[in-house]
């Protein structure tokens, strides 16, 4: 059992789903995504940048010591420069609104996150936060049909509970973070573009 959830886990980590959002939703309707410059900017700035804190922390003296913790801390920081990188890109190129969603609801959900695990005794989950945001995200851009990619939130949920990662109410914590950092993007940008 530990072996399935162990490879769950791996499948579902932010950086894959971010680039199974972006990849799909390109593969449907290149023109929402804005072809390919935006396509290669959105996996750069949401997959590889959040995922550079795995192969740097061996290098970085105030995290490689660290173990799960400095690496937790670093993947913080690289998030943060990857989804204000997105969202700056999508800014200077005019990229379609979907785009603008997308980076917003991603540098949103690291910064709700950070509210949530700072001003509350519960520690959300950010595996949980870079699951539900695309989850949410396909079933906006693809309607009900889409609603059977909540399996992968489900099986998520399952591998966080059986290794014993996070506990039920952080899963949704986190799974409700980056919802609402959602949302917030579609208000933010139905307001500003």
């Amino acid at each position: 059992m530990n072996v399935a959830a162990r490879i769950i886990r791996m499948l579902t980590i932010p950086p894959v789903l971010a680039i199974g959002l972006v990849s799909l939703v390109f593969w449907v309707d290149q023109a929402s995504v804005g072809g390919f410059l935006q396509y290669g900017a959105m996996i750069l700035f949401l997959a590889v940048f959040p995922a550079l804190a795995y192969p740097l922390q061996p290098f970085l003296p105030g995290f490689k010591n660290r173990g799960r913790e400095g690496q937790r801390e670093l993947a913080f920081f690289t998030s943060v420069a990857g989804y204000s990188c997105g969202v700056t890109f999508a800014a200077l190129t005019a990229a379609p609104i979907l785009v603008h969603i997308i980076c917003w609801s991603y540098l949103l959900s690291v910064g709700l996150l950070t509210l949530v695990n700072k001003l509350t005794p519960i520690k959300a989950s950010g595996h949980a936060c870079g699951v539900a945001g695309p989850l949410c995200a396909l079933i906006f851009y693809f309607g009900l049909k889409a609603l059977p990619v909540a399996i992968v939130f489900a099986l998520m949920t399952w591998s966080s509970l059986q290794l014993k990662r996070h506990g039920f109410l952080e899963i949704i914590f986190g799974g409700t973070t980056s919802v609402t950092a959602f949302f917030l993007a579609l208000l933010l940008i139905s307001k500003v573009v």
